[in-house]
């Protein structure tokens, strides 16, 4: 019985080592960034095709909107990936986004080092709600990093998207 469960975990060991090779989406040094994802020359099977992510660094508030300055990164399997510091300009009324820098009144916000976290703009009866772990697939075009909440009911009014489009 010990020799069968001993076949079964190395087996399984075995297995979860090939999908990880397989996916082709390690981690590197930071060298390893383009601006945009690019052809890596690898022959790779993927089982997922990489995800987008945005990890905010700054966020601020002037003239009634949130602003959130980060570095979006895109991580397709089998190909190098890019990584872009970007800046967006978020609407607490209805969570639209547009990049764009925060002037230079704007007043900052202080980021926690990890975690959902909520800032309520100076005079709006709503929060912005961001999540810095959000990532979705590669293949979509717009990343959801929070949510437009309701401060006196709590309900979620929008979510908060910003294009995911790589350019250089």
């Amino acid at each position: 019985m010990r020799s069968r469960a001993t076949t079964w975990m190395c087996g399984i060991v075995a297995t979860l080592g090939a999908v990880v090779l397989a996916m082709g989406c390690s981690g590197g040094s930071e060298d390893d960034y383009g601006p945009c994802p690019k052809d890596s020359g690898q022959d790779v099977d993927c089982f997922w095709e990489g995800g987008i992510s945005f990890a905010p660094d700054k966020v601020s508030q002037a003239d009634g909107f949130i602003f959130v300055h980060g570095e979006m990164t895109w991580s397709p399997c089998g190909m190098i990936p890019g990584r872009q510091i970007r800046s967006y300009r978020i609407d607490p009324k209805d969570g639209s986004t547009t990049r764009m820098d925060a002037p230079a009144n704007a007043a900052p916000f202080v980021v926690p080092p990890k975690g959902v976290f909520e800032v309520r703009p100076t005079g709006s009866p709503n929060r912005v709600r961001i999540d810095p772990a959000a990532i979705i697939s590669v293949t979509q075009s717009k990343l959801p990093i929070g949510e437009i909440v309701d401060d006196a009911t709590n309900e979620v009014i929008a979510p908060i998207e910003l294009a995911a489009v790589c350019d250089e």
